[in-house]
């Protein structure tokens, strides 16, 4: 009887071992890896833009934060257009704009699911009054036949058609081809205007 009990005493520790690191297998969310690979799954959100405009105000519970590349709480952003997006708690995004509470002072991109944010930025707008053009990086690639672009932060664009193509210098940068202007200009040596109004890149201009 003593060996029986020893025999099921043993089975039952050994069952809640077995369950007891299963628990902690799944609830541990840096444990064999799956850190990085969180990360990995973060940075490969596609930042494709769908929506841009400009922010006329923030609403927020706490303010609006970005932690680890991911929104902390709620907020609703009202635009110049008339619409109101909310963006929920964990949204991928990017906030690199001085002062969101700042009426008019930031723009928002973001790639769409309907009515849902999947990805957003929010950047300075050009002055204290927002200009109809908006600066971003350099054009370093172009997808679907030149309809859209990809610039050098990894942000995808509208491209209009045709693309303007200027230089300071007047180099001859209007008579070559914008994959030409690419090869020349990316990633450091231009810099791409998106139209406020039409939402797409018209505009492509080296700053040497």
């Amino acid at each position: 009887m003593r060996q029986l009990l020893n025999s099921r005493l043993w089975l039952a520790f050994g069952l809640l071992t077995v369950a007891g690191f299963f628990l902690f297998a799944i609830s541990c969310n840096d444990c064999f890896g799956r850190g990085s690979d969180a990360a990995v799954m973060q940075d490969s959100v596609e930042k494709n833009i769908e929506l841009v405009a400009v922010v006329s105000t923030f609403s927020t519970a706490e303010g609006l934060s970005i932690e680890n590349g991911r929104t902390v709480g709620d907020a609703t952003a009202s635009l110049d257009d008339g619409r109101n997006i909310f963006i929920a708690s964990g949204t991928p995004g990017e906030l690199d704009c001085a002062d969101v509470t700042k009426q008019s002072s930031c723009v928002m991109l973001a790639n769409m699911f309907g009515d849902s944010v999947m990805w957003f930025a929010i950047v300075n707008a050009n002055g204290p009054t927002p200009t109809r053009f908006l600066e971003l990086p350099s054009l370093v690639d172009m997808l679907d036949d030149g309809d859209r672009g990809v610039l050098a932060n990894g942000w995808i664009v509208r491209l209009a058609s045709p693309t303007i193509k200027t230089c300071r210098d007047d180099s001859g940068a209007s008579r070559i081809s914008l994959r030409e202007f690419i090869n020349i200009y990316s990633p450091n040596q231009s810099v791409s205007k998106m139209n406020l109004i039409t939402d797409e890149v018209n505009e492509v201009v080296c700053v040497l």
